[in-house]
């Protein structure tokens, strides 16, 4: 009897194992903290799967995880410039919008669309959040820095790295374009001479180079201002707001011109659970996630209702949470020739050794 029951433990302890790791896993090349872990385990409880999430720390790091052999990713977050890359190389595949339930119940800032479906983009992604490069800056040491941003644009962050600690971020495409923006060029110049004339701005400054951790930096007061993704102080700005702490930083877009950015959903061609990445897709997109996912993000939805929702109800009124402004200049990267991508990333190792 004893040997029944013990065999019938076994068997039952079995079918679990079993039962565990038949779970379909969904594969997802992504940024760091760039989606509610709450709701990841939601979606993982509601569809009985596994999520396995890759970090990545730069589009280029997406593109080099996806061509690799054998690659098992489901799912990616690419920014727009990179999607390009990414069709071109048939690492992505259309989106069939039909297998989308909530797409029918969102609208995609006109002014968003008018800048990626241009770039033949369009029926590859499903916009996830967008938003711009600028100034970060401590306003308890340094609040005239605000008045050197409105006044000089990127000027503030260029010609005065001798009287203030200065971060860039270490992005060869962010760096060259605020280099680029500075010189009132394009983000996109691929004229040999403006890239020399950028590559000197970058080297002529004395730029502490770093990647997320500069919005604490510069919250702490070891940086005077830097280069950071809107999203990097809103994030900070809430935080501090929810948390009673006083608020002594601020953030700037120079109104002569900036970049804007938008990443995407992309839906890999090595895919083998395309229904289970579809699902996980809808279910970003339905208002009762969508909503506490942007709220953690802290980053600008890419739909006109929950944006409208995100500073109406959850109270995202700052003006810089709007990436497009009225009478604002923005621009969108492309992808350009694999030429100028060399000599973008060679600018930023060249301007990093000169440091």
């Amino acid at each position: 009897m004893k040997k029944s029951v013990s065999c019938l433990v076994l068997l039952l302890s079995i079918l679990v194992l079993v039962g565990c790791n038949a779970r379909p896993t969904l594969h997802i090349v992504n940024w760091g903290d760039y989606m509610d872990p709450d709701l990841i385990a939601q979606f993982e409880a509601e569809y009985h799967c596994k999520v396995n999430e890759k970090i990545a720390t730069s589009n280029e790091a997406i593109a080099s995880v996806l061509e690799a052999s054998a690659s098992p990713y489901d799912l990616a977050v690419p920014s727009e410039y990179m999607v390009q890359k990414l069709i071109d190389l048939g690492l992505v595949s259309p989106i069939d919008f039909s297998r989308l339930e909530h797409w029918e119940n969102v609208t995609v800032f006109p002014e968003l669309e008018a800048l990626y479906t241009p770039m033949g983009i369009g029926d590859y992604v499903v916009p996830y959040a967008w938003g711009t490069i600028g100034i970060l800056y401590n306003t308890q040491n340094h609040p005239e820095i605000g008045t050197l941003i409105a006044e000089e644009g990127w000027g503030a962050l260029f010609d005065h790295t001798q009287q203030y600690n200065v971060g860039m971020y270490d992005s060869s495409r962010d760096a060259v374009a605020a280099a680029l923006l500075y010189l009132g060029y394009s983000v996109n110049s691929e004229d040999v001479g403006q890239l020399a004339l950028a590559e000197q701005a970058l080297i002529s400054g004395r730029f502490s180079w770093g990647e997320d951790l500069l919005r604490t930096s510069v919250i702490s007061g070891n940086l005077d201002m830097a280069l950071v993704y809107s999203g990097d102080f809103l994030s900070e700005y809430y935080l501090a707001e929810a948390d009673g702490i006083t608020i002594g930083f601020d953030y700037g877009v120079p109104e002569a011109g900036t970049n804007v950015w938008m990443d995407a959903f992309v839906l890999c061609s090595s895919s083998k659970n395309a229904d289970l990445a579809y699902k996980f897709i809808d279910f970003f997109l339905q208002a009762d996630h969508a909503l506490p996912n942007y709220d953690y993000i802290g980053y600008a939805p890419c739909y006109t209702e929950y944006f409208q929702t995100m500073v109406t109800d959850y109270g995202y009124d700052l003006p810089v949470f709007d990436p497009y402004p009225q009478a604002a200049v923005r621009q969108m990267y492309v992808y350009g020739s694999d030429t100028r991508s060399q000599r973008v990333t060679q600018i930023l190792a060249n301007a990093k050794d000169e440091d």
